[in-house]
């Protein structure tokens, strides 16, 4: 079994690390860990360019793994893997770029995932109007079952 879960290192982060370690350990499941950073703004470019990162040297977490980019995102990925194989949950990491959604999608079929695990960040009607949900869009376009951990415990 195998279970990608993604991450953008907000306050729900942890709930989702936790929640993602009580399932890969009752289901003996292997962990994808996945961040994705958004393409850059036409307007204001705030990330590098993929182009202009550089590999890492040591080795990635494990031989499944994509060589990660140094980048504070990738410095906390790999910390929060190496504290779940330090737990027994065999991990990868996996940074992508695109927009959320396709990137998610992606990577699940990529990776062939049984679950995927994101989190909901509670924002109201206008907001989704607006802007548009991760959740919502992951939930409509995956074709394994998706797992939603919301912002606060019920």
């Amino acid at each position: 079994m195998k279970l990608l879960v993604a991450i953008d290192f907000s306050e729900l982060a942890d709930r989702i690390i936790g929640e993602a370690e009580k399932f890969a350990k009752t289901l003996s499941a292997k962990v994808c860990l996945l961040h994705v950073i958004p393409p850059s703004s036409p307007v204001i470019e705030l990330l590098p360019d993929v182009e202009t990162l550089l590999p890492r040297e040591d080795p990635p977490v494990n031989e499944n793994s994509q060589h990660l980019s140094e980048t504070p995102e990738s410095a906390k990925l790999l910390t929060i893997a190496i504290k779940l194989q330090q737990n027994g949950i065999d991990t990868t990491v996996i940074i992508a770029q695109n927009d959320e959604v396709t990137a998610i999608i992606e990577e699940s079929e990529k990776n062939s995932v049984d679950m995927i695990m994101l989190g909901s960040h509670g924002h109201g009607a206008l907001f989704h109007l607006l802007i548009g949900s991760v959740s919502e869009g992951v939930i409509r376009r995956a074709s394994c079952p998706v797992i939603i951990v919301p912002l606060k415990k019920r």
